[in-house]
């Protein structure tokens, strides 16, 4: 019988933002060697956890225990501004105090090796990295302090299904230590987490399953939890009814009995209805956006464009030619560092600068004049400052919004009105989602680029934008490492490959690139990769093993994301069993 060791322990805690509480006489045992799922919609407080559990703010009231020693390591959604101008290797060294970064510098490296960076790329700056190559960096940050319990927030996200493959292979086989990891990848959850914590009702619920069956427990209780209701209710009916009547029938014949009877009654009434079962209540944020098309011939011509690094040192990739039109929804493919960022970034600026030097014919990038541009940043830059959200709309929208306007369309998105002063620098990442797409809303922008748009939002928040984004009409450019959304979205596909953008059928050729290629395309930065020696006669047998994986995985994913009702359990059983032991081979 295995004996659970308590690493932590949260007691009774409780803590507040402003006046809202978020969580109230909270209770949670992490213990050595757990491998726990953190879930829960957006807002809900599951970066705030993590924080208090690191000790990042002071509780209102009750207590974290831990034994003296305990080593905690968190690896937050967003690279630290103070990082940006760092290099790799010093960012990474930045974690210890000035007089131990020399001596722990073999260190720093040897997880960076570890993680798929090599030696030539420790000077490169962070702020140069892809969203996928900074999440590796900041895993490598947590990962060199050797953590007893390791904090991830989201580490997933701007991940390519290479790197995914391998964070999931860390996670499931080498990492060593107790693990809490907030997602919103189901498919993550169920193959690396073997309990799963739901954060609702400023409180938890852990189960000691898996997320997918995990869930199907906390909905059966809610099931239970609706039916006991109504049966409460209905009992308090007829009580009420009964008290009712006796109260009537004692004053009536001046029945001392009767009228005694229907206080007791009274007394029970009032004592069922504060002790009625509660039931949960569900994330009222909501995505919404309205028609926003244009109807022109083309919304964008680029016409031999040449895409660089940020720092403009590198070429990344040509453009030779490319025409949007009104009503194209773009996929952009390319594994991490290929350029996709940059190329969404480049288009972005040269939006912004075609109405500055209106004259200029020769631009390599031009929009229809009538285009209104809204782009979604993957980093959410725009939302870092300390402003309030009604005044960060204020600032965003055009002068004819009205303050009405603004305030409808936050309690529309189901945001209450005492967090209308909530400071946007404070939101977690999928709230600060939710306000790009209430701008959205407001400013109907014709053609909207979005770079990876998924990352931060809960799994409602995803139909919701898959349906509204269909719904609206507009012209999408759009990168997103979940495949799921990009096949229910896109009607066009371009990739980067080999330095060009090109323009495919579907994204089935490049997925099946990413699995078995046996070389990268590039400097393989953001590749998570455990072995320190590749041989070339291995290499093939290590393809033929992930393939098989890549396609157990896939009819995984496939099943568990039907109805409850439609999947097949005992399958999935099978599935995971043969994934597990295509592992073991590959390892």
């Amino acid at each position: 019988m295995k004996i659970m060791t308590a690493l932590l322990q949260l007691i009774n805690i409780s803590f507040s933002h402003g006046s809202q509480p978020i969580f109230v006489d909270l209770n949670l045992q992490i213990n050595r060697g757990d491998k726990l799922g953190l879930i829960g919609h957006n807002g809900c407080g599951k970066s705030t956890l993590l924080s208090l559990i690191n000790r990042h703010w002071p509780l209102d009231k009750g207590e974290i225990r831990a034994p003296g020693g305990t080593q905690i390591a968190i690896v937050e959604q967003f690279v630290p501004p103070s990082l940006l101008n760092l290099s790799l290797l010093a960012s990474i060294c930045s974690v210890f105090c000035e007089e131990e970064r020399q001596q722990n510098s073999w260190r720093a490296q040897s997880q960076l090796l570890a993680l798929g960076f090599n030696d030539q790329q420790f000077r490169i700056a962070v702020h140069a990295l892809s969203g996928g190559q900074q999440n590796l960096l900041l895993i490598a940050r947590a990962l060199v302090l050797n953590p007893d319990l390791l904090l991830l927030d989201e580490p997933g996200n701007h991940m390519d299904i290479v790197a995914m493959t391998q964070l999931q292979k860390f996670l499931k086989h080498d990492c060593r230590c107790a693990f809490m990891i907030i997602s919103h990848d189901q498919y993550l959850l169920n193959n690396v987490c073997s309990q799963s914590i739901f954060l609702r009702d400023k409180s938890c619920q852990k189960f000691n399953l898996p997320y997918n069956l995990a869930r199907q427990e906390l909905l059966k209780q809610d099931d239970s939890d609706k039916k006991r209701l109504v049966d409460e209710e209905r009992e308090i009916s007829r009580l009420t009814a009964t008290a009712k009547r006796l109260a009537i029938q004692g004053r009536e014949h001046d029945n001392q009995k009767l009228s005694r009877k229907a206080k007791s009654i009274e007394k029970r009434v009032v004592k069922l209805a504060g002790n009625k079962t509660t039931l949960t209540q569900a994330s009222q944020l909501k995505l919404t956006l309205d028609d926003l098309q244009l109807h022109a011939r083309q919304l964008l011509l680029i016409n031999n464009a040449c895409i660089k690094t940020p720092d403009d040192n590198l070429k990344l990739l040509d453009i030779a030619e490319l025409l949007v039109k009104p009503g194209d929804r773009i996929a952009l493919l390319g594994i991490n560092g290929a350029g996709k960022s940059s190329t969404l970034n480049a288009i972005h600026s040269a939006y912004l600068k075609q109405f500055e030097q209106d004259t200029n014919t020769d631009r390599p990038i031009r929009f229809h004049p009538r285009t209104e541009l809204g782009y979604y940043d993957q980093e959410l830059q725009c939302l870092t400052q300390n402003i309030f959200r009604v005044d960060w709309l204020r600032n965003n929208v055009t002068k004819n919004t009205t303050e009405d306007q603004i305030k409808s369309a936050l309690i529309k998105a189901g945001i209450a009105y005492h967090d209308f002063n909530r400071s946007v620098n404070s939101l977690s990442g999928g709230e600060k989602s939710r306000m790009m797409f209430l701008l959205f809303s407001l400013t109907q922008p014709n053609f909207l680029i979005l770079d990876e748009p998924t990352n931060h939002i809960d799994l409602q928040g995803r139909q919701q934008l898959n349906e509204q984004l269909m719904a609206s009409g507009a012209t999408l450019l759009i990168t997103s490492h979940d495949r799921d959304f990009l096949q229910q979205v896109a009607n066009r596909w371009l990739w980067i490959k080999d330095g060009q953008l090109i323009e495919v059928n579907s994204a089935d050729n490049f997925y099946l690139h990413l699995t078995k290629a046996t070389a990268p395309l590039e400097p393989p930065i953001a590749k998570i990769e455990l072995a320190a020696e590749k041989l070339p006669a291995g290499e093939v047998y290590e393809d033929e093993l992930l393939s098989k994986i890549e396609v157990l995985e896939k009819k995984l994913r496939r099943d568990l994301q039907q109805s409850s009702k439609r999947q097949k359990p005992d399958k999935q059983h099978i599935w995971r069993q043969e994934i597990d032991a295509l592992w073991s081979r590959l390892n």
